[in-house]
């Protein structure tokens, strides 16, 4: 048995033949680890009983996510959200049926726990979702699909290449989705605007592009991200996300762009949380939410704001 870790990495790849949307995303680098060592995982692994279902697994999975987040600080905090705010954003958008989109899908704990929340309202979640993702890096794209697998779902990934959410809409997003939830990087820098001119505004027939409100003249991506977020809905599509405090009262251009999402009517909810709820970001941060359907409701003009710094951590 002196070759485990080789028949190991072999295993890897024959998992992945037999399962296409596992392909190079399972490692290949057992045979670094010492045959002991191996051995003993294969024999721990072993031990679990044969009727041990998806979620389990699953569980394990975020598990093992969560401790990595806490040792890598802030490259781990690029990759994870908390549950607990992953949780609230779900409940509040109750992603019951249809299409959800995370442009900075990180490891997946977005999709996650959507299928969660549509299974414990007694609906299967393969039938009611259709997953999509980017995500910019290979590194943290291949955790996301297998993340997906190990629970037992599927969704369309794009990741690593040229796949930028700025630039690119692998999707074709626009208008498209039911569902965003996303937790993307905060306080951006360096965004390459020239590219990103001839997606602002409308189209002739008026239609929205993915930068409908303009552009920020600052150097911060954080209102790229929020209207790529409120693109990506159609007419009646909710979101909901994680998003610097900072954009909640910035001013010059971003206080001129969130002026014209106001006036568009689809900011529904924003709760301030804490700021410990990120292993390495003391920033406090806003949950913010997206209901385009509440414009033709009483609702219409009306935003709830929650201050949960002191009562949600």
């Amino acid at each position: 048995m002196a070759d485990i870790g080789a028949r190991v990495n072999a295993a890897m790849r024959e998992i992945e033949k037999h399962n296409p949307q596992l392909a190079g995303v399972l490692p290949k680098t057992y045979n670094l680890f010492t045959s002991t060592l191996l051995k003993e995982l294969l024999k721990k692994v072993s031990e679990i009983p044969a009727t041990v279902d998806y979620d389990a697994f699953g569980r394990i999975y975020e598990y093992f996510l969560g401790e990595f987040a806490r040792t890598e600080g802030q490259k781990g905090s690029e990759f994870y959200t908390p549950s607990c705010i992953v949780k609230l954003l779900t409940e509040i958008i109750e992603p019951f049926h249809g299409r959800i989109l995370d442009p900075a899908c990180g490891s997946g704990g977005m999709f996650v726990q959507s299928v969660r929340f549509v299974a414990e309202h007694q609906k299967n979640p393969a039938a009611e979702l259709a997953i999509c993702g980017v995500e910019k890096t290979d590194e943290t794209g291949r955790p996301c699909r297998l993340n997906l697998a190990v629970h037992g779902l599927e969704g369309d990934i794009r990741h690593g290449g040229n796949v930028n959410s700025y630039y690119d809409d692998p999707h074709t997003a626009t208008g498209s989705f039911d569902f965003v939830l996303a937790n993307p990087p905060f306080n951006v820098n360096a965004v390459d605007k020239e590219r990103l001119k001839d997606m602002v505004g409308h189209d002739v027939h008026g239609n929205a592009r993915r930068f409908p409100f303009g552009l920020p003249r600052t150097d911060n991506a954080n209102y790229l991200w929020i209207q790529l977020f409120y693109s990506a809905l159609n007419a009646t599509g909710r979101a909901g996300f994680v998003m610097a405090n900072s954009a909640s009262d910035a001013r010059s251009s971003e206080q001129e762009l969130r002026q014209k999402l106001i006036e568009a009517r689809a900011v529904d909810v924003m709760v301030a949380v804490g700021p410990n709820m990120f292993y390495t970001v003391t920033l406090p941060c806003t949950l913010w939410f997206f209901d385009k359907g509440k414009a033709k409701t009483q609702r219409a003009d009306t935003v709830l704001f929650i201050d949960a710094r002191h009562i949600y951590r």
